[in-house]
């Protein structure tokens, strides 16, 4: 009785207010330890860092991998990130790959993240061979090993790693279908990434991804040419089917900063729940009165959309299904049940170990 007067407190709170096994070892490196190996493809070493889900060996659900470039800095931050979100049950279990490099990361990053060679950057000019280590050994030694789904990819990047995402979005649209691009090096080489989008869009109407887009306030600022600005614009022109946009200016952030602040906003942007638009007539038949034992909600709509009300406060209600609604940051999903003649009896307030009935009563 203890743990179910303790959820319906919780409750009213919320709604008041292929890589060769020869060549893979572990290696400890500074921060998270990792897998080393030498790719076959680039004659290059690179370490992964991998996270998966609290006991995923004792299930046999396949997860989301989101990859993560630039895994020395972002690898961790991404990792703390992603767990206040899942704690707020805002996004899913997912697995998170960091993908970095043993020795000095300014001339990998330079040589792997860039398409073409610059003068600036001694190194440059790997990514066409750094997409094929990705697609041919990193992402199949992960899906091979781990319960990945393979369906279900995001890969992660900023600044040059920003400018290597869209290469790839570019020239292998299928290997990933959710993007978090921060601060990407629009400018490089003459904004090749402008011309990449065009030759992409003369050949492709669909361009099926979900991807989020970041600038700092201040690296705006900065930006004389309003690049981040007009490439927005030029994806939208493009009108491509399927695609689903979302783009932000981080508030008082420059080129650096915005990364921790983009990454979660990017994380609920391509990994958040659904946010159905139902009819008003389906959603009639849920409002109204809803008991536990002494305990009473009110269901109410507006709109086309249901709000719970309690303790004299009004709560936004989401529909992930037609039955199913959920709150945004708050714990668990309420489930509509009907009888055999579908009617509205009441709702399950499902949490994760544990599923309360509310019987509805007028």
């Amino acid at each position: 009785m203890d743990n179910l007067k303790f959820f319906i407190g919780l409750l009213s709170f919320f709604f008041s207010a292929s890589i060769a096994s020869s060549q893979v070892t572990k290696v400890e490196t500074p921060g998270p330890s990792g897998i080393k190996f030498k790719s076959v493809i680039d004659s290059q070493e690179y370490i992964l860092y991998i996270h998966c889900p609290e006991n995923f060996r004792k299930t046999n659900k396949k997860y989301p991998v989101l990859y993560v470039l630039d895994g020395q800095w972002s690898f961790s931050m991404t990792k703390d990130i992603y767990y206040g979100q899942y704690a707020d049950e805002l996004v899913p279990d997912i697995m998170i790959i960091g993908i970095t490099w043993p020795g000095d990361y300014d001339a990998s990053r330079a040589r792997d993240f860039t398409p073409t060679h610059v003068d600036d950057f001694p190194t440059s000019g790997n990514a066409s061979k750094f997409l094929s280590v990705i697609k041919n050994e990193i992402v199949p030694y992960i899906d091979s090993t781990y319960p990945a789904d393979k369906s279900n990819r995001a890969l992660c990047g900023g600044s040059l790693g920003g400018l290597f995402a869209l290469y790839t979005l570019f020239h292998d649209p299928a290997l990933f279908n959710r993007y978090i691009v921060m601060g990407p090096s629009l400018s490089y080489d003459n904004e090749l990434t402008f011309k990449f989008e065009k030759i992409f869009a003369a050949k492709n109407r669909e361009l099926n991804a979900k991807i989020f887009l970041s600038s700092g306030e201040y690296e705006e600022a900065m930006d004389f040419s309003n690049g981040f600005t007009r490439f927005i614009n030029q994806l939208k022109t493009t009108n491509y089917k399927g695609l689903e946009l979302e783009s932000l200016i981080v508030d008082k952030m420059g080129h650096v900063g915005e990364g921790a602040y983009a990454t979660s906003r990017g994380l609920q942007f391509i990994y958040g729940k659904p946010e159905l638009i139902i009819d008003t007539v389906s959603l009639d038949q849920y409002t109204g009165l809803y008991k536990l034992n002494e305990d009473s909600i009110r269901i109410t709509r507006s709109g086309n959309s249901l709000f719970v009300n309690v303790n004299g406060g009004k709560l936004k209600l989401y529909a992930e299904t037609a039955e199913s609604f959920y709150a945004k940051g708050g714990p668990g999903k309420v489930q509509f049940i009907k009888d055999n003649k579908g009617k509205v009896t009441g709702y399950n307030y499902v949490l994760k170990d544990m599923t309360l009935f509310f019987k509805k009563s007028d």
